[in-house]
C-alpha cells in the first residue's frame, strides 16, 4: 500500500495462496476429533483443507487453553458424594475415599545418557515415566499427578 502511494512498482506473487481459517467451534471440533479418534495430524489437515502446521498449532492451542481452563476446576468428590455412588464391593470397606496407584507410561528413549538412566525401567525394559493416579472407588479418576522420571520410586512418588 505505502509503495502504491509512492508511485513505486509492486511486485506481486503469480499465484497467491488464500489461507484457511477455522472458526474456533471448528478448531474446536477438530481438536475433539484428534483425541477421541487418533487421526495423524496430516490426515485432519486433510480432512479440514488446512496445512498440517496449522492442525499442530490447532492442537497445541486447544490443549493449553483446556488444561489452563480446566486444570483450575476442582474434582475431588466430597464424602456424602462418594459414599451415595460406593459400590457393592466397597460396603465393607466405607471410609474409602480414593484408590491411589503408581503408573508407569512408555516414553520415547532422550538421546541424553544420563536421562536415559534416570527413565530406563528393567522392569518394564524400556524408558518409562511415572505418575500417581488416584480413581474414586466408583470409577472417574480424580486425580493424575505430574510425571517423573521412573527412578523415582512409589514411595517418594507417594
Amino acid at each position: 500500500k505505502s509503495a502504491a502511494n509512492r508511485n513505486e512498482e509492486v511486485l506481486t506473487p503469480a499465484r497467491t495462496s488464500t489461507r484457511q481459517l477455522l472458526q474456533p467451534i471448528d478448531e474446536f471440533f477438530l481438536f475433539l476429533v484428534f483425541l477421541s479418534v487418533g487421526l495423524k495430524e496430516r490426515d485432519l489437515a486433510h480432512r479440514f483443507n488446512i496445512h498440517q502446521s496449522t492442525v499442530s498449532r490447532i492442537i497445541a492451542t486447544w490443549t493449553n487453553f483446556l488444561a489452563t481452563a480446566l486444570g483450575s476446576q476442582c474434582i475431588w468428590l466430597t464424602c456424602e458424594e462418594v459414599q451415595a455412588y460406593l459400590p457393592e464391593e466397597f460396603k465393607d470397606f466405607s471410609d474409602t475415599q480414593m484408590i491411589l496407584d503408581c503408573t508407569e507410561l512408555r516414553c520415547q528413549t532422550p538421546s541424553s545418557p544420563l536421562l536415559q538412566s534416570e527413565m530406563y525401567s528393567s522392569y518394564k525394559s524400556h524408558c518409562t515415566m511415572k505418575a500417581l493416579v488416584g480413581i474414586a472407588p466408583h470409577g472417574p479418576v480424580t486425580f493424575i499427578s505430574n510425571l517423573y522420571a521412573d527412578s523415582v520410586s512409589d514411595k517418594e512418588l507417594f
